[in-house]
């Protein structure tokens, strides 16, 4: 009797447990731990910035500097659509149908003095009907392209290290094994875009942009097993990179509106990339613009230049005292290592055009031992 008296007791007891842990508190309670931990774990939205991006902000500050009192440039764009059809459903959509988008973002990252200028006529319409009114804005520059290449495992290697291990006899036999394998395949995207004035419809000359990213497909697996007495066990760890085609498009781009805007306003866009190197499009232009100059016009230009610099100097054309002392202690804190230069020609003015301070830039301490800057007399 006491026996079953207990047996009673402890089904009681497990029934109202099991009550308590089922119970609407409970279950509400459970719901919003879960719900914490989700909320806490997902993923937030995040700014959409490619390694260009930085720079573009910089260009725009650049141009502040280099084009100040120039009237801005406007600019707008054709549709920029895949030459591959490998955006096409048939194969697949491996890669975007159209990034005019993406071409629109860019060049409007540069900043006030490179304004874009949408083209969307059906809005425009519909709106006039209604009796909206515009001021149309024509744009200076159009610019045109397209994905021109898309080529699957340019490049592919794999690496397989294995191991294993056997002790013991019989019943007591025991193995150890494992194995890691990486491969890696590379594919590449090319984007090539084009300046075209709009006024003659023609495009500008060598103001292009044609660059190429590549695109890593990275995998990995990791096994190892344990076996003993005819038994074994294991496990498996496998891992998958596949890098974004969309975004490494987006850095296509961004790279390729900086190249363009840099050589169509001749500024030396390339400083604004870590490591970048001079574009000899630019140079080409520069040097010869400057050497087709006057004497006069000249000495105006390095007295514009050396304003940049912070040196207050009047743009008078001609070579005085406050010109020649600013070019002194220009070259002196930044260029003392070129020695005596001229810089009436191109080789000792092209430092000292291409090398204006950006604010992003450190500054650089003066250096002793100023190198003698000569001006030729006759300007």
């Amino acid at each position: 009797m006491t026996r079953k008296i207990l047996r009673w007791t402890a089904l009681a007891l497990a029934a109202a447990t099991l009550a308590g842990c089922a119970s609407t508190e409970n279950a509400l309670k459970d719901a919003n731990t879960l719900l914490a931990e989700r909320e806490a774990d997902k993923l937030l939205p995040v700014t959409n910035l490619s390694p260009y991006s930085l720079a573009l902000g910089r260009f725009g500050r650049m141009l502040d500097v280099y084009k100040e009192g120039d009237p801005v440039i406007y600019m707008q764009t054709r549709s920029i659509l895949d030459a591959t059809n490998l955006s096409s459903p048939l194969v697949g959509a491996e890669i975007p149908g159209d990034i005019t988008e993406m071409v629109r973002t860019a060049v409007n990252r540069i900043g006030a003095r490179v304004v874009y200028v949408p083209y969307h006529p059906d809005y425009l319409i519909s709106q006039a009907q209604l009796g909206a009114k515009f001021g149309v804005t024509m744009p200076d520059f159009l610019i045109t392209g397209a994905l021109t290449e898309f080529d699957r495992a340019i490049a592919g290697a794999g690496r397989v290290n294995s191991a294993g291990i056997e002790f013991g006899g019989g019943n007591g036999k025991v193995t150890l094994g494992g194995d890691v394998k990486r491969t890696a395949i590379y594919s590449a995207l090319a984007l090539d875009l084009n300046l075209v004035s709009f006024s003659t419809q023609q495009m500008v000359p060598q103001i292009q942009a044609s660059n190429v990213v590549k695109v890593l497909n990275f995998s990995s697996e990791d096994n190892a097993s344990l076996g003993f007495y005819g038994d074994a066990f294991g496990f498996k760890l496998e891992g998958k990179y596949l890098q974004g085609r969309h975004s490494a498009i987006r850095t296509l781009v961004d790279l390729s509106v900086l190249e363009l805007v840099g050589k169509a306003t001749n500024t030396p866009y390339w400083r604004c990339i870590p490591n970048g190197k001079p574009d000899p499009v630019v140079v080409d232009n520069m040097r010869s613009a400057f050497n087709g100059l006057s004497p006069e016009l000249k000495l105006g230009l390095i007295q514009v230049t050396l304003r940049k610099y912070g040196e207050p100097v009047q743009v008078t054309q001609k070579l005085d005292d406050a010109t020649r002392q600013a070019l002194e202690k220009v070259y002196g804190t930044r260029y003392a290592s070129l020695g005596a230069v001229d810089v009436m020609t191109w080789q000792g003015f092209e430092p000292l055009f291409f090398g204006v301070p950006m604010a992003w830039e450190v500054a650089q301490a003066p250096v002793a031992g100023a190198p003698a800057v000569k001006v030729k007399a006759g300007s």
